[in-house]
């Protein structure tokens, strides 16, 4: 397991926000769970730029792990307090550990996606019963395992009446570029190398099938017991940057290339604004209604409750814990009330 430790260099500001430092120079250190070179990371790379860090009493500590499943296994010993994660190790985090998601980082629906041949997609779209029989080249039990399920449904193709073989992302990209399997199941960055170096398309996305993908702003419940002014103030740094990304995509791209590199992931810009177009991002407003259950469920509630059920079926999850023990507003409120915290989230 790679794990990267690091603080990462602020510049000095003020700003004093209810129950935070009355100076800038007062930080308290926050321990701070990452993926290098994702978009839904980016705020955080955005933050140590830009200085919010400091602005919030904050000291960042990143630890960076090369996936969900190790990120979340450190957090039974208690290693990290906050981070951001994709879905289906958030949900694995709420069943084992206690973790629970305050937001959400992006939607990675439309960059979890069945591809296939440029010159064959037309004929699978015509007849999608062609893929009865053909080899499909996924990685198991991860989301877009999720996506090619609930295609599979759309499409009336039982899962059996393919042959699935199970590769990780790499050995994918290798595989179907010598011409193997009649689709190749990938997510992003991995998307992008496929369009721009295999000449494939997307046949079925998340998005296509209603399977929907949401990234995680997560938190250990014991810490967030604890210290819910701090939680909040990493939550409003996050949303901050959003909110600069929402407002400046040409300079987010630039920042993106940074971060990427940082990370050893040497993408086109093409990609990169492709991520930008693919990956919707949510203000603080967005969040709220994302999360509301004031009439009912959810809109996050029916997103996550489909990804859950697949994670049980498949055996990540022995039983997949209630939307409503894991997902939560309250950080998200508790931001909203404050004035201060409001506008600094909503980078005013």
């Amino acid at each position: 397991m790679l794990r990267r430790t690091f603080t990462g260099g602020l510049l000095a500001a003020g700003l004093a926000l209810g129950a935070m430092p009355a100076t800038a120079q007062q930080t308290t250190r926050l321990n701070i769970s990452m993926q290098p070179a994702l978009y839904s990371m980016v705020p955080l790379h955005l933050a140590t730029e830009q200085g919010w860090w400091r602005q919030m009493g904050i000291e960042p500590n990143f630890s960076s792990f090369p996936a969900g499943p190790p990120q979340i296994a450190a957090a039974a010993a208690g290693t990290w307090d906050v981070g951001i994660t994709g879905s289906a190790p958030g949900v694995l985090g709420a069943a084992r550990f206690n973790i629970r998601t305050i937001a959400i980082s992006n939607d990675e629906s439309a960059t979890n996606v069945l591809m296939a041949r440029r010159d064959q997609v037309e004929a699978i779209r015509a007849n999608p019963a062609s893929l009865r029989g053909q080899r499909v080249l996924i990685t198991v039990n991860t989301t877009v395992d999720y996506v090619l399920q609930n295609c599979l449904r759309r499409w009336n193709i039982p899962r059996d009446a393919l042959q699935v073989v199970n590769l990780n992302q790499a050995q994918i990209l290798s595989a179907f570029s010598t011409g193997e399997g009649r689709l190749a199941g990938l997510w992003a960055p991995n998307i992008y190398t496929a369009e721009e170096r295999m000449n494939a398309v997307p046949l079925c996305s998340g998005s296509d099938a209603d399977a929907i993908v949401p990234g995680n702003i997560i938190v250990r419940d014991e810490f967030l017991t604890r210290n819910p002014d701090m939680v909040a103030r990493y939550l409003a740094v996050i949303l901050r940057g959003i909110a600069w990304m929402k407002a400046n995509p040409d300079q987010t791209i630039q920042v993106m290339n940074r971060f990427y590199t940082a990370g050893g992931v040497t993408v086109t810009e093409a990609a990169l604004r492709a991520e930008v177009a693919r990956r919707p991002i949510f203000g603080l407003e967005e969040q709220l209604r994302l999360m509301s259950r004031a009439n009912g469920p959810s809109q996050a509630d029916r997103w996550y409750q489909g990804l859950g059920e697949f994670l049980q079926q498949v055996g990540t999850v022995p039983q997949a814990p209630p939307t409503s023990a894991y997902l939560t507003d309250a950080v998200l409120r508790r931001i909203a009330e404050n004035p201060q915290l409001r506008a600094f989230a909503l980078n005013q």
